[in-house]
């Protein structure tokens, strides 16, 4: 699975008017539209959202109400990459809880680093990023523009290879 060409189809899927991608993306409404339940929640200490599936039942979303707008977007569409990595097989009888800690964004497992991608793609979709990028955009400018932190535009330009 590539977390690219995967977060790209959900935005064509259930973010698209009119042909144009609708900025800033809101992983809520997307949520919505596949039938998951999101929520903003008191979490435990240290963790930013929860993925909560169980056989015969629609998927929950948890972000920590404490969080940022931007941090709980990104933790949304975090939880939504590990959803649509899980339904790829197509069966709807797995059971999974998923928690956003500190270890999903070190980088190190594999399940975490898709989410993390799949997110900064869903958010910052590749082909908007390019198009507003010029030599006077600054991460100051655009991070606004897509609803994230100053942090997360600056990591997706890099991987880019904008910057």
């Amino acid at each position: 699975m590539n977390p690219e060409q995967d977060a790209q189809s959900l935005l064509g899927a259930a973010w698209h008017q009119d042909g144009q991608i609708l900025l800033p993306v809101d992983p809520f409404k997307i949520a919505q539209k596949l039938g998951i339940k999101a929520f903003s929640a008191g979490l435990d200490e240290g963790v930013s959202g929860l993925l909560i599936k169980r056989p015969g039942q629609d998927a929950e979303i948890y972000v920590h109400a404490s969080d940022s707008s931007n941090r709980q977007r990104f933790t949304c569409a975090h939880e939504l990459g590990h959803y649509v990595k899980r339904s790829a097989a197509g069966d709807d009888a797995w059971e999974y809880v998923e928690q956003r800690n500190l270890i999903s964004s070190a980088g190190t497992n594999e399940e975490e680093v898709y989410a993390n991608r799949f997110a900064a793609a869903l958010l910052m979709p590749r082909s908007e990023v390019i198009k507003r990028f010029t030599g006077a955009a600054s991460v100051a400018t655009l991070a606004p523009e897509f609803g994230v932190s100053a942090d997360a535009m600056h990591f997706r330009l890099v991987n880019l290879d904008l910057i």
